[in-house]
């Protein structure tokens, strides 16, 4: 193995102080790297007591390493953007239940003078938009890599979510992945708060816990892959992976503004960072997927609130073109995307300016104005009036809070049937046998939650619609079953893949649910 290439320092991933692991070969690497240091650094790193709750010397050192095998794994080029502010790691927190201190800046910097760290100090820009900062950056070196090699295992095989909490108060707004909002200068708006634990914590974080630990152990993938990850654009950023991995399915529940009624939607879990064509070729445990989506469902809620039984089927239609610029298809979506937002927008200002954000550079979309938009707008709410209070006045985070009540009743229901299930949001992802049962469940959800059943899409039959196409017509029986069952374009390195984790689960674990089971209609 030779020496890396320079150090791309905006190649990175933060520093997960929640990563760990009790295996043999992990603790023999720590110990071989403890033992190599000179006493001096390994009184440093130890130090002379353990005091105040911190963590030990040696935890510390667990977390650094266990972390840069993490990124090699994933990326032998892939750096790690660590922290080093006094603020940065408060003891005690609900959200480093590893008690990880500043202590880890002495580590890393025993590890970098012992050349087991590649190390890069961050930088400040205190100017304009604060564009080119960033916090140090460190990357195993080919001595730790040495180290690495025998190892051998999966991601899957550590604990990447030791102690780790799911049940996050923020105290701003969070992005669609449920990160940090950011400042101008890329600076965070806010860290997580905490909070103690109530009734209602606790019931929240049990159901959350029983169902991470249903998803450890599904196998969840795309059967079409080659390499286990997909390239996606980040705004106006390069290219970022995400790791399509049996690693990569946490799922955490994400209150904003600091109240516990406002947003609390699941986020996490890989299929909720790729695009709706990837979605489609999801399988689960070895099987196709189909997803379920309400349809419209913010509005939806919203006319259910306000009594209202008589919406147009198609709510973004007006009947006519208002913009010559464009047709009655292209008119639509802009409708449909300026309503969502003015959903989520505090005035009319910020929605057309929020509106055109979101647009491509150069587009005819992004050149609209806002009289232009206006005029979209309230044909709009001429066709449904009672939604006039509801646009432009922050109604958003609270639709958010109704629907992640609508998935925590849906997830609760198959969890409780040791059944998978995948949520993005609004929609949901199944097994193509599990149809009937999601489709009760959505239907259970809202009427509970919203007081009348809420439609859904369907974009693709389940497995018994297309098996009763067989008597019906036998070329669309075999189109569908081609192009939704068969899984018939599988790769090799998919199949290697199931194959590694199904021995792994039979190695270690006295059963897996799903694994020598035939499916059973729901």
């Amino acid at each position: 193995m030779t020496d890396l290439p320079e150090m791309d320092v905006w190649h990175s991933k933060p520093l997960d102080v929640h990563v760990w692991s009790e295996h043999p070969k992990i603790n023999q690497v720590v110990n071989t790297v403890y033992d190599s240091l000179t006493d001096d650094n390994q009184t440093l790193i130890s130090g002379k007591s353990n005091n105040q709750g911190k963590a030990s010397g040696r935890t510390h050192l667990k977390v650094v390493l266990v972390d840069l095998y993490v990124a090699w794994k994933t990326d032998p080029l892939l750096c790690i953007g660590v922290a080093r502010g006094n603020d940065a790691y408060k003891v005690g927190s609900r959200y480093n239940a590893l008690h990880i201190s500043n202590k880890i800046r002495k580590v890393i910097d025993t590890l970098t003078d012992e050349g087991f760290i590649d190390f890069r100090k961050g930088s400040n820009v205190r100017t304009g938009s604060g564009h080119g900062s960033r916090t140090s950056r460190m990357r195993a070196t080919k001595k730790l890599t040495d180290l690495f090699l025998p190892i051998g295992l999966e991601l899957y095989e550590l604990d990447l979510h030791h102690k780790r909490e799911c049940i996050i108060l923020n105290e701003h707004d969070v992005d669609d992945l449920g990160e940090f909002v950011k400042t101008s200068t890329g600076a965070k708006k806010s860290k997580p708060i905490d909070y103690n634990n109530t009734p209602e914590t606790i019931r929240m974080r049990g159901e959350l816990t029983a169902y991470n630990d249903l998803l450890r152990e599904t196998y969840i993938d795309i059967p079409t892959l080659e390499e286990p990850r997909i390239s996606r654009k980040v705004s106006n950023k390069k290219d970022q992976y995400v790791s399509i991995g049996q690693h990569n399915k946490f799922v955490r529940r994400v209150f904003s503004r600091g109240d516990w009624n406002l947003n609390g939607r699941y986020y996490g879990g890989w299929w909720q960072q790729i695009g709706k064509d990837y979605r489609k070729k999801i399988s689960i445990n070895n099987m196709p997927t189909v997803e379920i989506d309400y349809r419209g469902l913010h509005v939806a809620i919203l006319s259910a609130q306000r009594g209202a039984t008589n919406d147009p089927v198609d709510r973004y239609d007006l009947g006519e073109l208002l913009l010559p610029q464009f047709d009655l298809k292209q008119q639509r979506t802009i409708v449909k995307s300026l309503v969502l937002t003015a959903i989520n927008a505090k005035d009319q200002s910020a929605t057309y300016a929020a509106f055109r954000k979101d647009q491509p550079t150069g587009s005819l979309e992004k050149k609209l104005t806002n009289v232009e938009l206006s005029k979209l707008l309230e044909a709009f709410l001429k066709r449904l009036p009672h939604l006039r209070d509801d646009l432009c006045s922050d109604k958003g985070i609270e639709l958010m809070f109704i629907d992640s009540q609508i998935t925590e009743s849906i997830i609760k229901s198959f969890v409780e049937h040791n059944i998978p299930i995948l949520s993005v949001h609004d929609s949901y992802i199944v097994e193509t046998h599990r149809v009937k049962l999601l489709r009760n469940a959505m239907s259970k959800a809202t009427i509970a939650l919203v007081g009348r059943d809420l439609a859904v899409e369907q974009e693709v039959p389940g497995y018994y619609d297309i098996m009763n196409m067989q008597h019906q017509d036998r070329d669309l029986y075999l189109d569908a079953f081609t192009n939704v069952l068969s899984m018939s374009d599988q790769t090799d390195q998919y199949q290697d893949r199931l194959r590694k984790f199904m021995k792994y689960r039979k190695d270690n674990f006295h059963e897996t649910y799903w694994i020598g089971k035939l499916p059973v209609e729901q």
